[in-house]
């Protein structure tokens, strides 16, 4: 139900003391001006706003020289499209005029604004109804489009005509399937209808553009139940998911398709534990991305035997292939992309649960991403069919073994040992490449518990073990 406060007129309360100064400000010169867009959907749905953005019949110039006047600093970064940032102590503004767009040749951006002093030509360019709600220093709600009713009822609508919308910016093709993610809505009929014919114009969008809401789609709670109704759509972006559509893998390990078990891991990741209150849970991008991609190079190992069991060697390194490719042409940072390539390819490692082994693996991957790879790999063993939930057991033992090593202050690496190449210098070993080779046979030793990390112990092992049989 939606907060009845947020839609009468004479509510306060309802917005931030520098939001109002705003408003008022633009108000009591002459103009209309309202708060916009998310903050509006956020607020009537009660959830936590993160920044507000004012719409206005004041012209730039005329916004400028309000803000002016009353002393308030303002950067002018957008004048062209309408936009003046006003700068507070509280936080910034961005205030932009009623405006009518021109045509998307780009598919992002209007070639030319026209702007208006009519709120109803303003709506009119907006992507979605629950978006296109116009909030007054009142509280009360300009809603011209049926958005209140929308939310009511958990509807993403396109604003008029949706093949039009979507054609002005492919993105909010992708956009729409992450607010129904976020917030469990359905997508209304004809709006979907157009998203699935206008979906190849995705690939017209900067990669950058479409990775960030990609990103806000695979987070979010309903993430599973958009891209199972989406994925054609998706499929522009990573064509393996209609090819694991479906895809039956014919093992007593797996009771689901490929997509299908896909879906089950990333609905087994955890929300993050750092959500303030009033804001809408989500995952761990790097986890959910990973969940996604983990499985997609399957079909391309498939085979099957001659009594009708089928076999996916080798597919980690596949779906690695493969997620570096659809990770690359989203734009997505290295730190990232490595990460996420990093966990596809080690999803399937179970090591045998024994000290040196999983202390040796540790010193080669970061702690950071074990850390999520035990996570992931949870969430894909319970993904499996109760037979294939087996490793289990293995994980269990395998992240004991981790978190020993860890709180007895075990170190992962050669620079972590009390003794450096100047040490093994003064023993007497050679200079030049003999230095590290002796220091990466102390660290095996170290690893194995054959002595301890404090520089006394250490100079002891090389005169006694190394020294004595070079």
């Amino acid at each position: 139900m939606l907060d009845d406060k947020f839609v009468s007129e004479g509510k306060e309360g309802v917005l931030p003391r520098y939001v109002l100064q705003i408003l008022t400000l633009i108000e009591e010169a002459g103009y209309e001006a309202y708060v916009v867009g998310g903050a509006v959907r956020d607020i009537v749905l009660g959830l936590a706003p993160h920044d507000f953005d004012v719409a206005s019949s004041a012209f730039p110039d005329e916004m400028i020289e309000v803000l002016s006047a009353a002393g308030i600093r303002y950067v002018d970064m957008a004048r062209r499209h309408g936009t003046v940032t006003a700068v507070t102590s509280e936080g910034n503004v961005e205030i932009t005029t009623f405006r009518v767009d021109g045509e998307y040749s780009d598919l992002r951006r209007p070639d030319e604004v026209s702007f208006t002093r009519s709120i109803e030509e303003d709506v009119r360019r907006r992507d979605f109804t629950v978006n296109a709600m116009y909030l007054g220093r009142d509280g009360s709600i300009c809603d011209i489009t049926g958005g209140l009713a929308d939310l009511e009822r958990g509807i993403i609508r396109a604003v008029g005509d949706p093949e039009v919308r979507f054609t002005e910016d492919a993105l909010r093709i992708v956009r729409g399937l992450r607010f129904a993610a976020k917030y469990g809505f359905e997508i209304d009929d004809k709006t979907f209808e157009a998203m699935e014919k206008l979906a190849p114009n995705l690939r017209a969008v900067s990669g950058e553009r479409v990775a960030e809401e990609l990103k806000g789609l695979i987070c979010a709670p309903g993430a599973s139940d958009i891209i199972r109704k989406a994925y054609r759509i998706l499929g522009v972006l990573v064509p393996e998911l209609i090819t694991c559509h479906g895809f039956e893998q014919h093992s007593r390990y797996h009771d689901r398709d490929v997509f299908e078990h896909t879906l089950a891991v990333l609905d087994g990741i955890p929300f993050r534990d750092d959500i303030p209150e009033g804001v809408i849970p989500c995952r761990d991008t790097e986890l959910a991305a990973a969940a996604i991609l983990h499985d997609l190079g399957k079909p391309e190992c498939f085979v099957m035997n001659e009594d009708g069991i089928g076999h996916m060697k080798g597919h980690p390194e596949v779906s690695r292939r493969i997620a570096a490719r659809v990770l690359g042409e989203l734009k997505c940072p290295r730190e990232f992309t490595e990460n996420v390539t990093g966990l596809v390819l080690l999803h399937d490692t179970f090591l045998k649960p024994d000290r040196y082994i999983v202390h040796r693996f540790m010193s080669e991957h970061p702690l950071s991403l074990l850390s999520k790879l035990t996570v992931l790999q949870r969430a894909d063993i319970l993904a499996h069919s109760e037979y294939g939930q087996n490793r289990m057991e293995r994980l269990d033992a395998l992240e004991k073994i981790e978190a020993e090593l860890i709180s007895e202050g075990k170190v992962f690496s050669i620079r972590e040992l009390e003794i450096k190449g100047s040490d093994l210098i003064a023993e007497g070993v050679p200079e030049g490449p003999e230095v590290g080779r002796v220091l990466a046979e102390i660290f095996d030793a170290y690893m194995r518990g054959e002595v301890g990390n404090n520089a006394e112990e250490l100079r002891t092992y090389i005169r006694e073990h190394i020294l004595t049989v070079r």
